[in-house]
C-alpha cells in the first residue's frame, strides 16, 4: 500500500513539473453554458476526453475571460463571474488554476494544474455538485473590441464583428457620443477622447461602419445610426479609436457627464467609495481622469443617491496631482466601515475649464477650456471682468477681481479655443457666452487670458450688486453665511478690499440681502480693518455659531464710484460722473443710449432709464472726460463694467457729456419681469417695496406705464403674478384717474398702511414699444406710434395693411385686425417718423420684428401716419386657428376668456365673423374643436345675427357659465371671401374678397368652373354649379381685386390661384364674377369625381352621409339635378365609394325623383339612423350628357351636353348609329335602336356645343369623338341630334300569396297594382322605363322559399 501511494505521488508531482504552460491541445473545445447563457457570455465549459466539463474559479479574473472572448469570437471580456449553476451535462471540473497574460488564443494556452485535477487533490463527490459553485464563467463585449498598437483593454482601434469577421469603424462624423456607447457596451466608465486618424494603427481587413452617428444613450454600436455594414468612403488610414476613463464612473440620481456618484470598477464589479475624509483634493482627481476640468465640490452622504453592492475604497487621500485615483492612498480594496449612505460624489467644473500656468492657484491662473478633446487657451481680445466673472463662478471660486490679458501667468501651447469673449455676467458658463467660434482667432499665446477670482468670499442675494450683497464664505465644499454678531464697518471694509470693491459704506445686518438656509461658517468676526482676507480676522472657528439664518451680515460696497450732478440735476436725474484714478469725470455722448443708462439707473437705485439724454443736456462739466463710445448691454451691474473705448481714451469735447433720467420712486421687478412688464416697486424712505393689489386696475396701470415710457398698459395683473416682492409693503388701496404722471399723485391709504402680504402684490403688463394715439383714438384704435431713442415717434403708411396691423393689435392685447387706416385717418402726429415700408408676416410679436426701412429712414409727412382699428375684446386663437377660424375669446377684466358652447350656433359665429371683418360663419363649433381655453366669460350666448358685437346679444352676464374648459365655442369664417349681390344667397352670388382693409370684387376674364370649384369649397358650399359672368349678381362697387384668374380647381383659396396683381384690371362692375355651388351637398370618396361618389350633406357645421336604405334611381336622380350632373345612371349602395365618418344625416329618403333638391324629398329626421357607415348612399351621374325634350324618356331623346356652365344641344350633321351608340352607353341604356335625323323630340333652346360629331362607337364619352370643337357649328337649332336607346329591361314576376292579402284590399285595382310595382321598382332599382310586369297569383296555403311583405 506504501507503494502504491509513492508511485502515486511520484505520478502527480510529474505531471506538474510537466505543467509550465501549454499549446493548443488537439479534440479539446469551448463552449458558454448555463442559465440565461448567450453565444458570448456563459459557464466556461470544456470537452475533453468526450466528457464536457467546467473550469474552477480559484484565480479566475478578466486576463483569463479575455483569452475565452478571443477564441469564441466574442470581441473584449468585460466581466469575469463565478456560476453558481449546476449543469447535468458538466459534472466533470477539468481545469484548476488557470493563469492566463491574456495575450494567449487559448485557454489551453495558459498555465493550469493539469486535467482534472482539481478532483484528484481534493475531496470530491460524484454525487455532490458543491463546489460547481466556483466555475468559472465571463461576459464578452461581443460584436465590439478594442485592439491595435498601445491599445489596452479600455482604449483602442474600434473593431466590430460582422458577417464572421471582425472590421473597423471609418471616423467620418466619429465623436463622443459615438465613442460613450463604445465604453458603455465595454464596462470602461466614459469616453475621454476620440482619437482619429488610426491613432492606435491602421487595421487591415474589411472596414465595417462609416459615418456612425450615436445619440450617446445606445446600449451598443450597432445600433445608432450609420451607413450600413460594409458601406464606407474611406481608408483603414481613418478608422476610429477611443480612449475611456477605464474603471472610473459617475452614476446617481441627478447625475451628469461630470457630476455624480464616484464608481470604481475592480474585480470584475463596479462599486463605489466610502465618503471617510473625502475632500476636494480627491473629487480634483476624479475630475482630472475623466477630463471635466476642476472639481468644484466633493459632496458626502450618497448626494447622488446609495449605491448597492460592493464599497472599494475607504480613506481615500490623494495630494490632488494624482493622475487616477487608484493612485491615491486608500484602505485596502473591499475594506472598510460604511455603508452606502456614505457614498462619495463629485462636482466637476463640467464643460471643462481649468486655471493654470505660471503662479497659478484654484481660483487664479490661464483659462484653458477643454474642447475636441485637446485644452487650449482663450485669446483676449475684448476680455474682461464679465468673462472673468463667468470663469469664478463657473470654479466656485467666488467674484472675479481681475481680468488679466497678455499671458498674465505665462504663454499656453497647442491651441486657441475661444476669442471675442462677450458674457454678460450672469452666464453660467464659459461657452455660454458669445464668442468668434472655436479655433477662430487672430492672436498669439502672449495674448492668453487669465483670472484673479476672490476665492473663498462673495456676495449674494436679493438685490445685490457686484460690491454689495449677502457676505459668504466657501469652506468644506460649500458656501456659507456669516453671522452678524459684532459685525461693523471694520469687517464690511476687510470684505470689500478682498473684492476690489473699494470703500466699505455700510454693514448691513440681520438679513439685510435676504435670508437663507443652509451652512454658518462665520460668527463673532472681529477684524482691524487692515486684513487682507476675511479668514484673518478673529472669529469663532468654522461652522461655530450662536445665531440663526435671519442674522446674515452684509457689505454696501463704494465700487467705482458714480453720481449724476449739473444743472436741474435731481439725485436719479443729472449728468453722468464716475470717480477714477482720484478725480471724478464725465462721460461721452457717442454710442450713449438707454442700454448704457439703465446700467447707471440701477447702480444708483433709481429704478429704470427712461430717457438716455446727449449733447450736456445738464450743463457741460470740466476737467476729466473718462468714457467714450460705451456699449453696454443693459444687465451690467456697473458702467465700469460695460465695453468702452478706456479710461481717458475719447474725442469729444464737454458739450457732448451723456446724461441719464431715471424713473426714480418706480420700478418694474420680479420673476419673467422685462423693462415694461413686472411686479411694481416703489422707493421710499431708503428701501423699495411693493404695491398692494387691493382696487388695483387698467387706470393705476396706466400710470406706471406712462410713468416708465413703456405706452398703453395691457394688464393691472394681481396676486403677485410676477412672484412675491419681499420686506415693506409702501402703498395700498391706489386709485388712478389714469392721467396722473405719477403712482405717488394717486389716492392711496399712506406709505407703510396696508392690509395685505407679498401674495397681493400689483403687477403691470405694458405694450412697451407702442401705442395709439390722435383724435378719436380708443384703447384699441388710433395712430401707431413706437418708441425709439427715447422719444415717441410714428409709423409711415407706405405699405402699410393688415398684416402690419395686426402685429399691433395682438402687441396691444386688443384682438384681431378690423382696418389698417392711412393718411393720418387719427390726425398727424409731430416730431419723428420711425418707421416706413413696413413689412409684417401677421405673425410676429412686436412691430420692430418686421421688416422696414430702418429707424429713421424714410421719404414721406405725417400727412401719412399709419393707423389701426382692432377688433378689441374678440379675437380667435387655439389648436389649428387661422386669421378667420378658431376658439372665441373675449377680453375682461384683464384676462382673455372663452366663451361656452351651450346654445351655440351659426347666428352666434356669424357676428364674430362680421366682428372680426371675416366675411361668412361657415361653420360653428362646439366642443372644444380649437382646443381647450382658461377662463370662461360667456355663456348661453343668444345672437339674432344681425349684431355688430358679440357683447349685443344675450348671455348670462360676465363669468357666469355652466360649462367645462371642454365646451368651449369657435368659429370658422370664410375669411377673404364672401357671396353677395342681388339674389344672392349662402352658397351664391357675386364673389368678392377682402383686401388692403376693404372689400372688392372678381372680374369675370377666363372666369370658369374651376374658379368657382375653389370658391364653393372656401365657403362649405359643395361643388361648383355654374361660374356666372357679367354681374348676374348685380354690379359691385369699389375696387376690383382681381382679373384673370386660372385656378385648377384643387387650390384651397382664390387667392392661391394664378392671377394679376391685386388692384391690376382692365374691365369694370359689369363684368363682376359670381358662382352657383350645390350648397349643402357633395360627392366624395374613394374614386369619386364631380358626378359620382359618396353623397355627403352639410347640415349643423358637419358633413355627414346618407344612408343606402330604400336608397334608388328616383333619389339618385334628385342629387345628379341638384349638382347639374345629368341623368343617374346607378345608386350604388353598400359604402360603394367607401365609408364615411362622423355624422349618418338621412335615412330611408324616398324621393319621387322630380324635387330640386335632396332634403325636400321624405325621410326620417335629421341623424336618425339604423345602420352604420357600411351602408352609405353613392351616385353615378352621367355627367356632362342627357336626354330631354318632348316625349323623351331616360333612355330616349334630344341629346344634350353640359360645357361651361351651359346645357346645349348637339347637331345633326353626320350624325349616325356609331355616335348614338356612344350616348346610350354612357348613359346606361343599352344599345343604340335608332338615331333620327330631324329634332324627333323638339328643337332645343340656346347654345349648340357640337357639329360634326365622329364616334367610332367604342368611346365612353361623346366627348371623347372628333368634332368641330365646343361652340363651333353650322347648323341650326331645328337640327338637334337625337337617340333611341335599347335600354335593358328588367322582366320580373309579381306573385301574389292570397293567403297575406288583407281581404280588405281589391287586388284587381289598377291603383293598387301600381303602387306595388312602385315598391317592387325601388326595391330593384329602376323605373317603369326597365321593367316588364307579369302578375300570378299563389294558392292561399302556398308560400314561396323568400317572400317580403309590401308595406301598405
Amino acid at each position: 500500500m506504501a507503494l502504491q501511494q509513492f508511485v502515486y505521488c511520484v505520478s502527480v508531482m510529474t505531471i506538474l513539473l510537466c505543467k509550465g504552460g501549454h499549446s493548443q491541445t488537439p479534440g479539446v473545445s469551448i463552449r458558454l453554458a448555463g442559465s440565461g447563457a448567450t453565444q458570448c457570455s456563459g459557464r466556461v465549459e470544456i470537452y475533453y476526453n468526450n466528457i464536457w466539463g467546467t473550469v474552477y474559479g480559484n484565480g479566475w479574473d478578466l486576463n483569463e475571460a479575455e483569452v475565452v472572448c478571443r477564441q469564441l469570437n466574442c470581441g473584449t471580456a468585460i466581466q469575469a463571474p463565478l456560476s453558481s449553476y449546476y449543469s447535468p451535462e458538466a459534472k466533470q471540473i477539468w481545469l484548476y488554476n488557470v493563469a492566463c497574460s491574456g495575450s494567449e488564443s487559448s485557454l489551453t494556452q495558459c498555465h493550469y494544474s493539469g486535467w482534472g485535477m482539481y478532483n484528484n487533490n481534493y475531496y470530491y463527490y460524484n454525487n455532490n455538485n458543491y463546489y460547481h459553485y466556483y466555475d468559472a464563467g465571463v461576459i464578452c463585449s461581443d460584436l465590439i473590441r478594442l485592439t491595435g498598437s498601445g491599445s489596452t483593454r479600455c482604449s483602442g482601434r474600434v473593431e466590430v464583428y460582422h458577417n464572421n469577421s471582425w472590421g473597423t469603424v471609418c471616423d467620418d462624423g466619429w465623436d463622443l457620443n459615438d465613442a460613450e456607447v463604445v465604453c458603455r457596451q465595454l464596462n470602461c466608465g466614459t469616453a475621454l477622447e476620440v482619437p482619429q486618424s488610426a491613432h492606435f494603427g491602421a487595421g487591415t481587413g474589411q472596414i465595417w461602419l462609416d459615418n456612425v452617428s450615436c445619440s450617446g444613450n445606445e446600449s451598443s454600436l450597432t445600433e445608432c445610426n450609420g451607413s450600413g455594414f460594409g458601406t464606407y468612403s474611406c481608408g483603414n488610414h481613418h478608422d476610429a479609436d477611443v480612449i475611456c476613463s477605464g474603471p472610473i464612473r459617475l452614476v446617481g440620481s441627478g447625475s451628469t457627464r461630470c457630476s455624480g456618484r464616484v464608481e470604481v470598477y475592480h474585480n470584475n464589479s463596479w462599486g463605489t467609495v466610502c465618503d471617510d475624509g473625502w475632500d476636494l483634493n480627491d473629487a480634483e482627481v476624479v475630475c482630472r481622469q475623466l477630463n471635466c476640468g476642476s472639481a468644484l465640490e466633493a459632496p458626502h452622504s450618497a448626494y447622488f443617491g446609495a449605491g448597492t453592492g460592493q464599497i472599494w475604497l475607504d480613506h481615500v487621500t490623494c495630494s490632488g496631482g494624482e493622475s487616477s485615483l487608484t493612485e491615491c492612498q486608500h484602505s485596502v480594496f473591499g475594506t472598510n466601515n460604511c455603508g452606502h449612505g456614505q457614498d462619495a460624489g463629485v462636482f466637476c467644473s463640467g464643460v471643462p475649464i481649468r486655471l493654470t500656468g505660471s503662479g497659478s492657484t484654484r481660483c487664479s491662473g490661464r483659462v484653458e477650456v477643454y474642447h475636441n478633446n485637446i485644452w487650449g487657451t482663450v485669446c483676449d481680445n475684448g476680455w474682461d471682468v464679465n468673462d472673468a466673472h463667468v470663469v469664478c463662478r463657473q470654479l466656485n471660486c467666488g467674484t472675479a477681481l481681475q481680468a488679466p490679458r497678455s499671458a498674465y501667468f505665462g504663454a499656453g501651447t497647442g491651441q486657441i479655443w475661444l476669442d471675442n469673449m462677450g458674457c454678460s455676467w450672469y452666464e453660467g458658463s464659459l461657452i455660454e457666452c458669445q464668442h468668434s467660434g472655436f479655433g477662430t482667432n487672430y492672436c498669439g499665446h502672449q495674448q492668453d487670458a487669465g483670472v484673479i477670482c476672490s476665492g473663498p468670499v462673495r456676495l449674494v442675494g436679493s438685490g445685490l450688486t457686484r460690491c454689495s450683497g449677502r457676505v459668504e464664505f466657501y469652506y468644506g465644499n460649500t458656501w456659507g453665511t456669516v453671522c452678524d454678531n459684532g459685525w461693523d464697518l471694520n469687517d464690511a471694509e476687510v470684505v470689500c478690499r478682498e473684492l476690489n470693491c473699494g470703500t466699505a459704506l455700510q454693514a448691513p445686518r440681520s438679513a439685510y440681502f435676504g435670508a437663507v438656509g443652509g451652512q454658518i461658517w462665520l460668527d463673532n468676526v472681529t477684524c482691524s480693518g487692515n486684513e487682507s482676507s476675511l479668514t484673518q480676522c478673529q472669529h469663532l472657528g468654522f461652522g461655530t455659531h450662536t445665531c440663526g439664518y435671519y442674522q446674515t451680515a452684509g457689505v454696501i460696497c463704494s465700487g467705482v464710484p458714480i453720481r449724476l450732478t449739473g444743472s436741474g440735476s435731481t439725485r436719479c436725474s443729472g449728468r453722468v460722473e464716475v470717480y477714477y484714478n482720484n478725480i471724478w469725470g464725465t462721460v461721452c455722448d457717442n454710442g450713449w443710449d438707454v442700454n448704457d443708462a439703465q446700467v447707471v439707473c440701477r447702480q444708483l437705485n433709481c429704478g429704470t432709464a427712461l430717457q438716455a439724454l446727449p449733447s450736456a443736456y445738464f450743463g457741460a462739466g470740466t476737467g476729466q472726460i473718462w468714457f467714450s463710445y460705451m456699449a453696454c448691454s443693459g444687465n451690467e451691474n456697473s458702467l465700469t463694467e460695460c465695453q468702452h473705448s478706456g479710461f481717458g481714451t475719447n474725442y469729444c469735447g464737454h458739450q457732448q457729456d451723456a446724461g441719464v433720467f431715471c424713473s426714480g420712486l418706480v420700478r418694474l421687478a420680479g420673476s419673467g419681469s422685462t423693462r415694461c412688464s413686472g411686479r411694481v416697486e416703489i422707493y421710499h424712505s431708503n428701501t423699495w417695496g411693493t404695491v398692494c393689489d387691493d382696487g388695483w386696475d387698467l387706470n393705476d396701470s396706466q400710470v406706471v406705464c406712462r410713468q416708465l415710457n413703456c405706452g398703453t398698459a395691457l394688464q393691472a395683473p394681481r396676486s403677485a403674478r410676477f412672484g412675491a416682492g419681499t420686506g415693506q409693503i409702501w402703498l395700498d388701496n391706489v386709485t388712478c384717474s389714469g392721467n396722473e404722471s405719477s403712482l405717488t399723485q394717486c389716492q392711496h391709504s399712506g406709505f407703510g398702511s396696508n392690509s395685505c402680504g407679498h401674495g397681493q402684490d400689483a403687477g403691470v403688463i405694458c405694450s412697451g414699444t407702442v401705442r395709439v394715439v390722435g383724435s378719436g383714438s380708443t384703447r384699441c384704435s388710433g395712430r401707431v406710434e413706437v418708441y425709439h431713442n427715447n422719444s415717441w415717434g410714428t409709423v409711415c403708411d407706405n405699405g402699410w395693411d393688415g398684416n402690419d396691423a395686426q402685429v399691433v393689435c395682438r402687441e396691444l392685447n386688443c384682438g384681431t385686425v378690423l382696418q389698417a387706416p392711412r393718411s393720418a385717418y387719427f390726425g398727424a402726429g409731430t416730431g419723428q417718423i420711425w418707421l416706413d415700408n413696413m413689412g409684417c408676416s401677421w405673425y410676429e410679436s412686436s412691430l420692430i420684428e418686421c421688416k422696414h426701412s430702418g429707424f429713421g429712414t424714410n421719404n414721406c409727412e405725417h400727412g401719412q401716419d399709419a393707423g389701426v382699428i382692432c377688433s378689441g375684446p374678440v379675437r380667435l386663437v387655439g389648436s389649428g386657428l387661422t386669421r378667420c377660424s378658431g376658439r372665441v375669446e373675449f377680453y375682461y377684466g384683464n384676462t382673455w376668456g372663452t366663451v361656452c358652447d351651450n346654445g351655440w350656433d351659426l347666428n352666434d359665429a356669424e357676428v364674430v365673423c362680421r366682428e372680426l371683418n371675416c366675411g361668412t360663419a361657415l361653420q360653428a363649433p362646439r366642443s372644444a374643436y380649437f382646443g381647450d381655453g382658461g377662463q370662461i366669460w360667456l355663456d348661453n350666448v343668444t345672437c339674432s345675427g344681425n349684431e355688430s358685437s358679440l357683447t349685443q346679444c344675450q348671455h348670462l352676464g360676465f363669468g357666469t357659465h355652466t360649462c367645462g374648459y371642454y365646451q368651449t365655442a369657435g368659429v370658422i369664417c370664410s375669411g377673404l371671401i364672401r357671396l353677395v349681390g342681388s339674389g344672392s344667397t349662402p352658397c351664391s352670388g357675386r364673389v368678392e374678397i377682402y383686401h388692403n382693409n376693404s372689400w372688392g370684387t372678381v372680374c369675370d376674364d377666363y372666369w370658369d368652373l374651376n374658379d368657382a370649384a375653389v370658391v364653393c369649397r372656401q365657403l362649405n358650399c359643395g361643388p361648383a354649379l355654374q361660374a356666372p359672368r357679367s354681374a348676374h349678381f348685380g354690379a359691385g362697387t369699389g375696387q376690383i381685386w382681381l382679373d384673370n384668374v386660372t385656378c385648377s380647381g384643387n387650390e384651397n383659396s382664390l387667392t392661391d390661384c394664378q392671377h394679376s396683381a391685386f388692384g391690376s384690371k382692365k374691365c369694370g362692375h359689369d363684368k363682376d364674377a359670381g358662382v352657383i355651388c350645390s350648397g349643402p351637398i357633395r360627392l366624395v370618396g374613394s374614386g369619386s369625381t364631380r358626378c359620382s361618389g359618396r353623397v355627403e350633406i352639410f347640415h349643423n357645421n358637419v358633413w355627414g352621409t346618407v344612408s343606402d336604405y330604400n336608397w334608388d334611381l328616383n333619389d339618385a336622380e334628385v342629387v345628379c339635378r341638384q349638382l347639374n350632373c345629368g341623368p343617374a345612371l346607378q345608386a350604388p349602395r353598400f359604402s360603394y365609394f367607401g365609408a364615411g365618418t362622423r355624422w349618418i344625416w338621412l335615412y330611408n329618403v324616398a324621393c319621387s325623383g322630380s324635387e330640386s333638391s335632396l332634403t325636400e324629398c321624405q325621410n326620417s329626421r335629421w341623424g336618425t339612423y339604423i345602420y352604420g357607415h357600411g351602408n352609405d348612399a353613392g351616385v353615378i351621374c352621367s355627367g356632362p350628357v342627357r336626354l330631354t325634350g318632348s316625349g323623351s324618356t331616360r333612355c330616349s331623346g334630344r341629346v344634350e351636353v353640359y360645357y361651361n356652365n351651359i346645357w346645349g344641344t348637339v347637331c345633326v350633321d353626320g350624325w349616325d348609329l356609331n355616335d348614338a351608340a356612344v350616348v346610350c352607353r354612357e348613359l346606361n341604356c343599352g344599345s343604340a335602336v335608332n338615331a333620327p335625323q330631324s329634332a324627333q323630340f323638339g328643337p332645343g333652346t340656346g347654345q349648340i356645343w357640337l357639329d360634326n360629331v365622329t364616334c367610332s362607337g367604342n368611346e365612353s364619352s361623346l366627348t371623347e369623338c372628333k368634332h368641330s370643337g365646343f361652340g363651333i357649328k353650322k347648323c341650326e337649332r331645328g337640327q338637334s341630334a337625337t337617340v333611341m336607346c335599347s335600354a335593358t329591361r328588367k322582366k320580373f314576376s309579381v306573385k301574389l300569396n292570397l293567403a297575406d292579402v288583407n281581404s280588405q284590399v281589391d287586388m284587381t285595382d289598377p291603383a293598387v297594382r301600381e303602387g306595388i310595382l312602385k315598391w317592387v321598382e325601388k326595391k330593384l332599382g329602376g323605373s317603369s322605363d326597365d321593367v316588364k310586369v307579369s302578375w300570378q297569383k299563389l294558392p292561399e296555403k302556398k308560400r314561396l322559399k323568400k317572400q317580403e311583405t309590401c308595406p301598405p
